[in-house]
């Protein structure tokens, strides 16, 4: 079940509908079988692994406090389990065939393959949620649970149980302890946000994805056409991965939550590091509070810092997939982030704090994102490859025409986000004490209703971050 299904919904009104009637407990008890329910819509086995991961956390947590002497112990066995897991599930296959084909490669033919093991959805997000709780305990920033529907409502709470955002339990098991108030004001805004949400993935994501796909399948795409692809997945990317999120946070909105904001216009980023301060941002402040300050953050120098943002931002790549070009990827921003460190202190603050300053950087790390875009959805190695070694002005006829078909289509569906940029920046502000406001706002999800009617198709397709 996904978020633009009918059957969803269905599903979330018959939900909200039980759940506001009914006090804190019934309310955690009722989200606790809607998640499962919703979780377990298609594979119910997935059930086996998310409660695996909840009941060690949970059982590690009690014992770190009631048994500190051996915190450590209980810590290790958290991380083991839940990364034993992920490892397991998502890298086995990639192993052992980079094993096999390394032993072909020095002429050792081995009868190994493939085992053909199925990729649980949200594997990667659930598990990370539940080690920061461990984490979190170890360190002495959190007070374990005693009552556990509170904490499986926390690992397994639907909206942003597959996708994110990775939230911390610091943020969002007081939210689960603590009564729900109804609110119009809560109810209106989660609504706005969880339609915006839908549209940017049915109408926007949904639309483009075709025709980035088609580029991508080409047998000898040309140069310009391959960059016109990548522009439209860096569109498409954005209005799916963003557009999840809202329906995500529109939805535990509604239902008297508050989950933290996961993008913040990450496009308009001056430089590497405010990029990641704007994408996903719930997984970049993951990496940079249980890995990069782990590894040494910003102490040891140069060198230290240099390690640490290697080994982040690689395995920060390799947790998106079990494929090189995200190791690669990975290793691409490690890259931005150094240079960046190096070169930013040689160009005068008068020219980094200038309109024109601000709006080259800000180009310029638009170049170096859709690059990194192109090393992310390009799977295959000699592909990629050919990519970056192909001329970006030659093409044929037809690939020319291709071409700017792809760039105008993009352009024309990254207009409702210059739009909406546009109007919060200077127009919502306006319109918090405005009478007319619910009637403006109405219209709007009309027009979105409208037209999510018109471009949805028979067949949807998956979040791209389901995959991860």
């Amino acid at each position: 079940m996904t978020f633009v299904q009918w059957q969803f919904l269905v599903f979330f009104a018959i939900v909200f509908a039980i759940y506001w009637s009914v006090g804190r407990r019934a309310q955690n008890l009722l989200l606790a079988v809607a998640s499962a329910v919703f979780y377990g819509w298609v594979h119910p086995w997935f059930l086996g692994l998310l409660y695996g991961s909840a009941v060690l956390d949970y059982v590690m947590g009690r014992l770190m406090v009631e048994r500190p002497a051996r915190r450590r112990l209980w810590l290790t066995l958290s991380l083991a389990g839940n990364l034993g897991m992920l490892g397991w599930f998502k890298y086995a296959d990639f192993f052992v065939a980079n094993v096999a084909a390394a032993l072909d490669a020095l002429g050792l033919h081995t009868s190994l393959h493939t085992l053909g093991i199925f990729l649980p959805v949200g594997i990667s997000f659930y598990t990370f949620q539940t080690m920061s709780y461990t984490l979190d305990i170890y360190r002495g920033q959190l007070e374990p649970r005693r009552n556990f529907l509170d904490y499986v409502v926390f690992v397994s709470f639907f909206p942003q149980l597959v996708a994110g955002p990775v939230e911390r339990a610091s943020n969002l098991l007081p939210q689960m302890e603590r009564e729900r108030r109804w609110s119009w004001d809560q109810l209106l805004s989660g609504i706005h946000l969880a339609m915006w949400g839908a549209f940017k993935k049915v109408c926007i994501a949904d639309t483009i994805a075709p025709y980035v796909d088609k580029i991508f399948v080409l047998h000898d795409p040309s140069g310009p056409l391959i960059w016109a692809g990548t522009l439209g997945f860096t569109l498409q990317i954005l209005a799916d991965f963003s557009g999840y999120t809202d329906i995500a946070r529109g939805t535990a909105r509604m239902l008297g939550f508050e989950l933290m904001e996961n993008f913040r216009h990450p496009y308009l980023a001056a430089n590497p590091s405010d990029f990641w301060r704007r994408w996903h941002i719930s997984f970049s402040s993951w990496i940079r509070d249980y890995l990069y300050i782990p590894l040494g953050g910003n102490r040891g120098g140069q060198l230290g810092v240099l390690r640490s943002t290697f080994g982040a931002m690689t395995l920060s790549g390799l947790w998106h997939g079990a494929s090189w070009n995200f190791v690669f990827w990975g290793v691409y921003h490690a890259v931005l982030l150094t240079g960046y460190r190096l070169v930013t202190p040689r160009i005068p603050a008068s020219v980094r704090r200038s309109g024109p300053g601000r709006v080259a950087a800000v180009a310029i790390m638009f170049g170096f994102t859709v690059v990194g875009w192109l090393i992310f959805r390009e799977t295959h190695g000699d592909r990629l490859l050919a990519a970056f070694t192909k001329a970006p002005w030659a093409a044929s006829h037809d690939q020319w025409v291709a071409t700017v078909v792809m760039l105008a289509t993009t352009a024309a569906f990254a207009l409702p986000l210059f739009v909406a940029l546009a109007w919060e920046t200077w127009v919502t502000p306006r319109l918090v004490t405005w009478r007319g406001r619910l009637a403006l706002e109405t219209t709007l999800w009309a027009t979105w209703a409208v037209a999510m009617a018109t471009f949805v198709r028979l067949s949807t397709t998956d979040f791209i971050y389901f995959q991860f």
